[in-house]
């Protein structure tokens, strides 16, 4: 009898979490084609390392999202950067960087080291309270081949594990025509732009551009995207649901890139230690600058994976604006520019413990998109860059 009471119980609690929660669309789901498997929780690489201030506001839904998708995100303790480490970034001549863009710029350059204590971020609550490892090695010493770096107000979708990171992966290592490793060839490549906002180019330009198209369902329809993707897209011929990885075009923004040890090595070292002379409004600038102009073996998801959620950027709030691009203006909206169920939904976050195991298994493991039905129409929504 007490077998049974447990098992109603057990049944009671799911069907109240599955009904009871805000959601009443039908489940949505997507699976891998044949001979493609799952993404391991570092997305096939490494690490994943996330940069991050101590006290960011933006690590709860970092790390919600994680969990929820069972991503392993190391976090590297960064210092508390002085106006002596701001200095020593600016150059001698010209100098355009601002104070936030100088600690992101610094943040980075943290990651790319990846030194000190470090904390691995996949708590059921989500805190950072205490260590769980600590690390006296550098990224360039530890051992490990690649790593991948996000921006921690990124969001990805539900699926990003499960099916999307595979069919990059597999398609990148068509393109490179190799199966070195999991990312192809190290030695063919030094940063895979899987997050940025837009490498946008010509048509004519493309057509002799080294990519690889593939199908992947799990894009939004081309209408509920930023108008310029899909402008962008509908004049390369691109139908729905596809995404391609290409030679890097225009990748700004470094929302979520993919380094080895020796681009990470070069990037730190020869490319982006201090800015240059006659200025440098940014640390992605810069690393434009490298896959466009100095010769680096850069390549682009496009559409993107990863996106940065529609929320005022730390830089805008240490600057009290935004730079010419727009890339760091703020919205208002609940949801993600060209990622059809953002891992970060405000309607997935929960602290209780029971729902967020159901939702572990339903949307991150077997890729249901659970939508509220009185949820806006996206298309209508004012997505900028």
């Amino acid at each position: 009898m007490h077998h049974k009471l447990l098992a109603l119980l057990a049944l009671c609690l799911t069907t109240f979490l599955y009904f009871g929660v805000p959601w009443r669309h039908a489940p949505i789901s997507y699976s891998l084609p044949a001979g493609v498997t799952a993404a391991n929780a570092t997305l096939g690489f490494g690490a994943v390392l996330a940069v991050s201030r101590p006290q960011s506001p933006r690590r709860e839904e970092l790390l919600f999202a994680a969990n929820l998708t069972g991503v392993e995100i190391t976090i590297p303790l960064q210092p508390k950067w002085t106006d002596a480490d701001v200095a020593r970034l600016k150059a001698d001549r010209g100098s355009k960087i601002t104070r936030g863009s100088a600690l992101a710029w610094l943040g980075h350059l943290n990651a790319l080291k990846w030194y000190g204590n470090l904390n691995t971020v996949l708590f059921p609550n989500f805190q950072e309270a205490r260590l769980t490892r600590v690390h006296r090695y550098r990224f360039l010493e530890s051992g490990l081949e690649t790593a991948l770096i996000l921006e921690d107000d990124v969001d990805w979708d539900i699926r990003l594990r499960t099916v999307e990171v595979p069919l990059v992966a597999k398609a990148f290592r068509k393109l490179l025509h190799s199966d070195a490793t999991y990312w192809a060839d190290l030695s063919q490549w030094e940063m895979i732009h899987l997050g940025h906002c837009g490498d946008i180019f010509s048509a004519d330009k493309f057509k002799g551009m080294p990519h690889e198209r593939f199908v992947d369902n799990t894009l939004p329809p081309l209408k509920r995207m930023h108008t310029k993707t899909q402008a962008f897209l509908q004049r390369l011929g691109f139908g729905e649901y596809e995404r391609m990885i290409h030679r890097s075009s225009w990748p700004l923004c470094t929302f979520g890139y993919a380094v080895t040890q020796a681009s990470a090595r070069r990037i730190s070292t020869e490319l982006a230690a201090r800015e240059t002379d006659g200025g440098k409004q940014a640390f992605d600038v810069r690393t434009l600058e490298a896959c466009r102009d100095l010769g680096y073996k850069c390549y682009s998801a496009n559409p993107e994976l990863f996106h940065h959620t529609e929320a005022p950027s730390e830089i805008a709030e240490v600057n009290q604006g935004t730079d010419e691009h727009g890339r760091l203006q703020a919205q208002s909206t609940d949801v993600t520019p060209n990622i059809a169920c953002g891992a970060r939904s405000k309607q997935f976050f929960t602290n209780d413990k029971a729902t967020l195991d159901f939702l572990k298994m339903e949307v991150g493991e077997k890729g249901h998109c659970l939508l509220d039905e009185m949820e806006p129409d996206r298309s209508k929504w004012p997505w900028v860059i």
